[in-house]
């Protein structure tokens, strides 16, 4: 058996405030067996749902990813030059994935009602890996989407604001909402976040453990195409 803490599920605690001690069976899986589910409406078309504990052992399923996936460097074109994206990606799909990954998948489709081919990974090492403000335009198809988010390890700023139409400045904390995931926690975005919404998690100046987010995508492709180049396309900031 398995000994971890669990995250209370009420309404009125920070992601991860711990209450309580759970035994969790081995044979009986990585979730807990009535995650809570709290909602936050972002307009009347877009949604993240927050899953407190979902993953009790999200430390021990990070260390083992971290040990036993086969990481990339990603590379992005900015400032007239490719440079190395400031984290760590993979992909895993099948049986190849982490059975806590594999269950949490399992979940979401339950809960949602969507398929997924695979699961993305991206480790952010320390305090100085980032990823800016986005919308996950590779879907390109963006009215009607699910995007489920596993934080497993350090918790971290995880930062979403309302697409304005001009280039935001990733200072500007103006109409931003920090969910600040703990360790095992689920972010679910639905309905036109990624047409509405943007979405980052940021460096921070103090240090942070390793931290390793777990990302599943889907879309309806219903509504207009999204034209826009996607966040790894190339820009040409002197134009």
């Amino acid at each position: 058996m398995r000994t971890s803490r669990a995250n209370h599920g009420g309404g009125a605690l920070p992601l991860g405030s711990v209450v309580a001690v759970l035994i969790v069976d081995a044979d009986e899986g990585w979730l807990v067996s009535e995650p809570t589910v709290e909602r936050v409406q972002l307009d009347d078309r877009s949604w993240v749902d927050v899953v407190r504990g979902i993953v009790p052992e999200g430390d021990a399923v990070r260390d083992e990813l971290i040990d036993g996936v086969t990481w990339e460097q990603g590379r992005v074109f900015r400032y007239e030059r490719w440079i190395d994206e400031p984290r760590l990606s993979a992909w895993q799909a099948g049986d190849a994935r982490h059975p806590a990954l594999i269950q949490t998948q399992a979940w979401i489709s339950r809960r949602y009602r969507v398929p997924f081919d695979g699961v993305a990974l991206a480790h952010y090492r320390n305090e100085r890996d980032s990823v800016a403000f986005h919308r996950d335009r590779e879907l390109k198809w963006l009215d009607d989407t699910v995007i489920g988010v596993l934080t497993l390890g350090g918790r971290r700023p995880w930062l979403m604001r309302p697409l304005t139409g001009r280039r935001g400045d990733d200072d500007d904390m103006t109409g931003v909402i920090d969910l600040s995931p703990a360790s095992g926690a689920l972010l679910v975005m639905g309905g036109r976040c990624q047409a509405a919404w943007l979405h980052a998690v940021p460096k921070t100046r103090h240090r942070v453990h390793p931290r390793v987010s777990a990302q599943w995508r889907w879309t309806s492709r219903r509504g207009e195409r999204d034209r826009n180049p996607s966040y790894y396309a190339p820009r040409h900031f002197s134009r």
